[in-house]
């Protein structure tokens, strides 16, 4: 019986997801049998260009969220965290969410289509205080602060304190800031307009700030220039050559030392390469991976990448393709093609697409659009069709008619107001463990630190099949810190010895406490040199 060829696609998003589906269409036809595995963070594919409209709650969250295994019938789906990937001994290995459990995966065809991510950590305060614009957590996030500061400006006695909750900061003027920005605006100030007698339309404030000599360098222009003028017309201040420089809870400093007062920063800045990419040690190209004309890795035969994780040379210009959905998918079904094309021997395909056009939208019945890089179109009518386009390509007739429908009752009614409340009440959690139970397993990923609050535990170590105890630690003592401080793998497995009451302090809340509290991170580094025999 012939093995199936393995088939391993890394990255839910429009790329992966695309890949997946042609593949799908494909290999019935193979003489071949083929298992195809797509690996996620989610569950489901984020619909990214409506994004902003669902931060401010134009349509319902969860309208442009399609779940994987509905649109992906026929595809394995691991909703795993892609921790590396070796090349020569083609492998992946992954994560579960809440296990913490690897998994070692095994391909013969490999797909890279990890996307990016946001990094803020060079721009004082804004990791902090600034809300990034790139998930279904990060809308809900921009929407519950919007709404919370309508709700706190409205009874605020204070004039200006009014004004500086009421002030919203966008950085960023390509597609995502502008946006953001004109959905921020509109959804405030009819908020305003509606439910808050006390706030008046002088009180409110949206701020794009952009670094380059005109928003939206991606189109023309005089579709950059008219974008511009309709933002104004609108309320929304759009500040050029402007480059942020640092954020704090109630004010953003921009590079030339102004300060703006504000409770709300939003950031479409920041994209970096998944560090997963950073690890493969290959040649990058402005942070993406150097790709050839048919997608594939140079001198990596079974291995492909595409979407915002790679430079992808465009056809007759040679430039890198532009990093969004239109020209995702297409090299999606460019890349099944091409694996279909190695599965039966064939010689690939070339990526071939240059792009149908760009469109933005500017908030409530105004777009801008520049089609085939010739016809140039504004106001209502590239509104019209901006939704159309975008409509037409969210997956799932379900997904169509709600967002439809959104839309739709969008104009007959006002926008919803309520605070959506998703976190748990404490940052730190605490859990139980019994007798026997292991807290932490030698050689497992680090990913919190534990204070001991009632009972008991030892610390052991294996070696060669042998296990050695290296100590007792009662209430208060700590452990963990080991592995989270040099970010390498638990060197011990930490067990219960009698009923055991612990505080388990995440990986990212541990790096902030420990990396600003002095006395807490020199204590620790006590403990892990002490621990370590080294002191």
């Amino acid at each position: 019986m012939v093995e199936p060829a393995r088939v391993v696609v890394l990255g839910g998003g429009f790329g992966g997801v695309a890949v997946a589906q042609e593949l799908e269409k494909l290999l019935p036809k193979l003489d071949r049998p083929v298992d195809v595995t797509l690996v996620s963070q989610s569950n489901y594919l984020l619909f990214v260009p409506m994004l902003p409209s669902a931060a401010a709650a134009s349509i319902g969250l969860t309208h442009i969220l399609s779940p994987l295994r509905e649109i992906l019938r026929r595809t394995r789906i691991r909703v795993e965290t892609v921790e590396s990937v070796d090349l020569d001994a083609r492998t992946v290995t992954t994560t579960h969410p809440s296990s913490h459990q690897e998994q070692v995966l095994h391909w013969d065809y490999l797909v890279i289509a990890l996307g990016s991510v946001v990094n803020l950590a060079r721009l004082p305060g804004v990791a902090q205080h600034g809300l990034p614009i790139k998930t279904i957590g990060d809308a809900l996030q921009i929407r519950n602060r919007t709404v919370e500061m309508l709700e706190a400006a409205e009874n605020s006695p204070n004039a200006e304190q009014r004004k500086r909750m009421l002030t919203f900061v966008v950085a960023g003027g390509g597609y995502s800031g502008v946006e953001i920005a004109a959905e921020i605006n509109d959804f405030v100030r009819e908020a305003e307009r509606e439910c808050y007698p006390v706030i008046q339309p002088e009180d409110v404030r949206v701020i794009l700030l952009h670094s380059g000599k005109r928003i939206l360098p991606e189109i023309s222009e005089s579709l950059a220039r008219f974008a511009h003028r309709k933002l104004a017309d609108r309320g929304v201040e759009v500040r050029l050559g402007a480059r942020l420089a640092s954020a704090t809870a109630d004010h953003v400093t921009l590079e030339s030392g102004e300060r703006i007062d504000a409770h709300t920063l939003i950031v479409a800045i920041g994209s970096s390469p998944n560090p997963v990419v950073q690890q493969l040690g290959l040649e990058l190209e402005r942070g993406r991976i150097r790709v050839d004309e048919t997608l594939r890795l140079a001198g990596q035969a079974p291995v492909w990448a595409l979407g915002d994780c790679a430079a992808v040379p465009l056809p007759k210009s040679g430039s890198m393709a532009p990093p969004t959905a239109q020209f995702a998918l297409r090299q999606g079904k460019t890349v099944a093609r091409n694996i279909v094309a190695a599965i039966e021997g064939r010689p690939p395909s070339r990526f071939t697409f240059t792009g149908l056009g760009e469109m933005v939208s500017l908030g409530r019945g105004t777009a801008v659009a520049e089609l085939f890089g010739k016809l140039k179109v504004a106001g209502p009518l590239a509104w019209i069709m901006w939704r159309t386009f975008y409509l037409m390509r969210l997956p799932g007739l379900e997904r169509k008619i709600r967002v439809w429908l959104d839309w739709n009752l969008d104009r007959l009614f006002r926008r919803d107001l309520v605070q959506l409340s998703v976190q748990r009440t404490e940052r730190v959690t605490n859990a139980h463990y019994e007798p026997g139970q292991a807290i932490i397993q030698q050689g497992e990923l680090a990913d919190a630190f534990y204070v001991i609050v009632r009972g008991t535990v030892e610390v052991v170590r294996e070696e060669d099949g042998q296990e050695t105890a290296l100590a007792r630690l009662g209430a208060g003592d700590s452990f963990g810190e080991i592995g989270l401080l040099q970010h390498r793998r638990r060197t011990a497995t930490v067990r219960a010895v009698e009923p055991v009451d612990v505080i388990a302090l995440g990986r990212s809340d541990f790096d902030l406490l420990a990396g600003t509290w002095k006395n807490l991170g020199q204590s620790l580094d006590e403990v892990v040199r002490a621990r370590s025999g080294e002191g």
